[in-house]
Formats: structure tokens, C-alpha cells, sequence
């Protein structure tokens, strides 16, 4: 049930924004109508995250695809974000006597945002994660999303559409297995090369 509740208020309890402006900003990253690239879309993201929302859609050529796009104005409120937390480090490390390097720990806090708005290199990252899962012994239950690198641009993420399964709809059983695949993922990453240890916040 702990896993259930974690897992479930990072699916569908952030606000999406307006789905007009998420169709402009895909006609200004692809350079032209929507219409040119995709047969369908979705009217609604049938997801919405802090840093971007995902549509179903299909392309011209008939393949299902993911496209995550990219909220409007993200850096900016992330900078000011970092800028006020910045601010108050020095002041929390005084008040609560913290011994460690608050100022740092925000500074690399905030680098980690802006490297998590670049999706080319998001992009990248499925890409190099999919070829060294390949090397462990979860190669056969573990895998990213295809990227679909013509249409993915620095705000906008598009990859074959993978169906899946909600944890919360799922049995005990599986809930109990696909647990313990995450975990083994995630303790893979950790002792695999530093590259495949930096995607870890990425999961």
C-alpha cells in the first residue's frame, strides 16, 4: 500500500496546463502545423508532471506515439525558484546550525532542473539507459521508450507509445514483483559506469 500511495501522487496530482498553448509550442519547436507531423492527438495530456504534460497521438505514417511537451515559461520560474532558495540557504545553515554546504547543495539542486529541461538530452539518456540494461539480467523485463529523434526538439519529447498498467490497478502479486524489479533497477544503477548512475534521477 506504501508504494501504491507514493507512486499513485506522481501521476495525477499536478494540473495540466492549457492544451492550446502546448499545440503552439509544438508547432514552434517542429517548425510547422501540427497537421504535418501528426495524424491525431489527444484533445487532453492524458499526463501532467511539474516540468512537462504527455499526449497520445499518432504520426502521419501510422506509429503511436508519446509526445511530452514542455511547460510554457518552466525556466523561468524554476530560476527564481533556485534564486529565493538560494537566498534563504545561508540563513537556514545559521538558524538550524546545519552542518553541511547549503548554498552548494541548492547549486547542484538547480543544475539538475535545467539538465531535466533539455529533453534531447532526456532523449539521450532512454537511449544510453536501453543499451547498458541490455548488459544485466533485466534486460528481458526492463526498457525504455523508443525516441523518435525527427520530431524530439529541447522541449518537446516524442517516443513510441507504450501501454501500460496503473500499480494501483494492479494485483498484489504483480505489485509485489514489479516492486522488487524497481528496486533491482535501481541497485543496478548504482554499481553500473557513473553515466548510468547520474539517469537514476531520471526514473
Amino acid at each position: 500500500p506504501g508504494y501504491v500511495r507514493g507512486l499513485s501522487s506522481l501521476q495525477d496530482k499536478v494540473p495540466p496546463f492549457n492544451t492550446k498553448t502546448a499545440k503552439e509550442i509544438l508547432e514552434e519547436e517542429w517548425g510547422q502545423p501540427i497537421t504535418s507531423v501528426l495524424k491525431k492527438i489527444s484533445d487532453e495530456p492524458v499526463a501532467a508532471a511539474s516540468l512537462g504534460q504527455v499526449y497520445k497521438a499518432t504520426l502521419k505514417d501510422g506509429r503511436e506515439v508519446a509526445v511530452k511537451v514542455q511547460r510554457p515559461n518552466i525556466m523561468n520560474q524554476i530560476a527564481l525558484d533556485m534564486h529565493l532558495l538560494r537566498e534563504f540557504a545561508p540563513f537556514a545553515k545559521r538558524t538550524f546550525n546545519l552542518n553541511t554546504d547549503t548554498v552548494g547543495t541548492v547549486d547542484a539542486w538547480g543544475s539538475g532542473f535545467v539538465d531535466e529541461l533539455d529533453y534531447i538530452q532526456e532523449g539521450e539518456n532512454a537511449k544510453y539507459f536501453l543499451a547498458r540494461i541490455q548488459e544485466t539480467p533485466l534486460k528481458e523485463v526492463v526498457l525504455a521508450p523508443t525516441v523518435i529523434e525527427e520530431f524530439t526538439t529541447p522541449r518537446v519529447l516524442v517516443t513510441e507509445w507504450i501501454d501500460g498498467e496503473r500499480l494501483d490497478k494492479s494485483s498484489n502479486e504483480d505489485i509485489t514483483i514489479l516492486c522488487s524489479i524497481c528496486m533491482n533497477t535501481y541497485l543496478t544503477m548504482l554499481v553500473r559506469p557513473p553515466k548510468l548512475r547520474l539517469l537514476i534521477r531520471t526514473m
